[in-house]
């Protein structure tokens, strides 16, 4: 089949781009595959940081022309929405080369029915929190320059990364009923043994102001005055909020030492680092999947993460490892026992998140795409 991916960036960081960046290492070989970015991409940058293994020559790189180029430059929370629809716009026109488009940049309206892959339930027209003129204006402008509304995203084949988000799809009723496909996640390796490790926490992640890096700093920082006095806390991400990222740095130099930034790792560090630690904290609320949740629970840590959205799956709703305020953090963390069972348990647990899952579910899916509609084939992320 000739296949074209349709994606705002290929390029590191991101878990979307993670995505998109193992849909094409699926493709690529099998069928006559082809991306169209918003720039162009690397693919010896996002095999070294997402572990793909995806060759220059087996796939054809498009990126939107000028003047639309130079919203690739901005901060990638920046008209995200305008972004997107200039690659679609120009996704209009290749569109008739090629037998499927697929997306993993969420909704995506394309000139024929295709695949998009959600992260996250949203509203295809949130309402303005302030603004409303201004927003609304914007959204038209959207609109326009893709060529048709968004309501048309609901002809696609709609694949989610979680069952928490494919319930809120459902709720919203403004997809048909997603087919539950979890993301990719490297295998970093089994780490040192427990006893061998260190008492050090990893919050990993995009520095965002969402990711909520300064309630994981204080939460550690208690669990460190409560029982664990050698506790460190590593930091680990991009900093692509460079403002949060100033911001966090001055509060952490207040708290000492025991706090350190580790930016850009390699894939090869970074498994280091999470084999040898033994926590890890995420402190977003009702983060869609979570993939560093998922990538320091392969490694063999303990994430305790915040009890909303996919993170309890991710986590195989281990109560002991799920909190809701600061307070309950801190005694969840310095009360853990049973370690070594529970540890069992994640990584049993965590081989419905591998790269080899991925692989096999998403191309039986585009395999099954054509003439009738794709039946449910995967359950809870794994083939059937």
């Amino acid at each position: 089949m000739r296949i074209l991916i349709v994606q705002r960036s290929l390029s590191p960081p991101g878990g979307g781009n993670a995505v998109a960046a193992w849909m094409v290492h699926a493709l690529a070989g099998e069928h006559d595959v082809a991306t169209l970015t918003a720039s162009d991409w690397s693919a010896a940058q996002t095999n070294a940081f997402y572990g793909t293994s995806i060759r220059e020559d087996q796939v054809k790189r498009f990126a939107v022309p000028a003047p639309w180029t130079w919203l690739a430059g901005l901060p990638e929370d920046r008209l995200n929405r305008l972004r997107m629809c200039s690659v679609l716009r120009y996704a209009r026109s290749h569109a008739p080369k090629y037998d499927v488009l697929i997306t993993a940049d969420n909704y995506a309206v394309f000139p024929k029915r295709g695949i998009q892959y959600l992260h996250y339930p949203a509203d295809l027209h949130p309402r303005p929190t302030r603004l409303d003129w201004i927003v609304n204006v914007y959204f038209a402008a959207c609109d326009r320059l893709v060529g048709a509304p968004w309501s048309d995203v609901r002809h696609n084949l709609t694949l989610a990364n979680s069952r928490w988000t494919a319930d809120g799809l459902e709720r919203m009723g403004e997809v048909s009923t997603p087919i539950v496909l979890y993301p990719p996640v490297l295998d970093p390796g089994d780490g040192l043994p427990w006893s061998e490790r260190s008492n050090t926490f990893l919050c990993i992640g995009r520095f965002h102001g969402s990711k909520r890096v300064e309630l994981a700093m204080d939460i550690v920082g208690r669990v460190r005055a409560a029982t664990l006095r050698d506790a460190r806390l590593i930091v680990v991400g991009s900093a692509v909020d460079h403002e949060y990222t100033n911001r966090i740095i001055r509060i952490a130099a207040n708290h000492g030492e025991w706090i350190d930034f580790r930016e850009d790792l390699s894939r090869d560090e970074l498994n280091r680092l999470m084999g040898r630690s033994r926590y890890g904290i995420q402190a977003m609320e009702h983060e869609h999947f979570g993939m560093a949740t998922a990538e320091m629970t392969r490694a063999g840590m303990l994430v305790f993460a915040h009890d909303s959205g996919g993170s309890p799956e991710v986590l195989n709703n281990e109560s002991a490892l799920l909190w809701s305020s600061e307070g309950e953090a801190v005694r969840k963390i310095v009360n853990v026992h049973d370690i070594e069972p529970l540890r069992a348990r994640l990584k049993a647990h965590a081989k419905l998140f591998s790269t080899e899952s991925f692989v096999a579910g998403f191309r039986e899916i585009v395999a099954r795409f054509g003439g009738a509609p794709v039946a449910r084939t995967l359950r809870d992320g794994v083939p059937m």
